[in-house]
């Protein structure tokens, strides 16, 4: 390969790298890879739990009771500042279930609702027989919407004092934000206790400044990747 060559696509990966960071505070996943990003994500399953891209989407499914899937936004702990999580779903027709996305105490993996259930600060989730949102384990409301298999946008906003939830750009309810750090998680069902389900994402974008910081690290390890690539040329 030629050093004009060698110039070309350097100068290529340094402009992509430069979009990357120009887009800092915003983080838009497609899925449309043929991996999820491991930088970006953690995946935490339990049982039989699966996950896979396909034609650009995330299915995510937990078969039985006894199965469960949640992954982690691998940005860290959201304390004090905005935050925007939105994703646009589909979710199964299955009995009992439930996916959602959620603000969490800590980085647990799947376990029984009497483990998680406490742990949760606040739960956006979207399923055929219970749409709704949940925050703190103590105050629940139906959005609604209801339906044999259960599309739409859901969005959980962080804002000052409030937490803002929509629906397919409605707002569906603004709750206090108890001042605690917290962690973001999606996933097809709430917990391995008595749900189950399958969820197809087709886009997740996250906004806020744990995204920036999260960007910035995945982004810098383009030259290392470069690196790589020119050493085996």
């Amino acid at each position: 390969m030629s050093r004009n060559t060698h110039l070309v696509i350097g100068c290529l990966l340094s402009l992509f790298l430069a979009s990357s960071l120009s887009m800092a505070g915003t983080y838009r996943d497609e899925f449309d890879g043929n991996a999820i990003d491991t930088n970006l994500w953690e995946v935490m399953a339990e049982g039989n739990a699966t996950y896979r891209l396909e034609d650009g989407q995330l299915i995510m499914e937990s078969p039985d009771v006894a199965d469960g899937l949640l992954i982690y936004w691998r940005g860290g702990d959201i304390t004090d500042e905005d935050f925007t999580f939105e994703i646009k779903a589909t979710v199964g027709a299955e009995t009992n279930n439930a996916g959602l996305i959620a603000f969490i105490r800590s980085d647990l993996p799947p376990t029984l609702n009497t483990t998680i259930n406490a742990e949760w600060k606040n739960m956006f989730w979207c399923g055929t027989n219970t749409p709704g949102w949940y925050i703190n384990n103590d105050d629940w409301n139906n959005t609604g919407v209801n339906g044999p298999e259960f599309e739409g946008i859901w969005k959980a906003e962080i804002k000052g004092t409030d937490i803002i939830c929509y629906f397919n750009g409605d707002e569906v309810v603004t709750i206090d934000k108890i001042p605690e750090e917290r962690f973001v998680c999606f996933g097809p069902d709430t917990y391995t206790s008595h749900y189950l389900g399958s969820m197809t994402v087709d886009y997740i974008e996250l906004s806020g400044p744990t995204v920036k910081d999260a960007a910035v690290d995945a982004a810098g390890k383009l030259p290392v990747a470069w690196g790589k690539i020119k050493k085996e040329i």
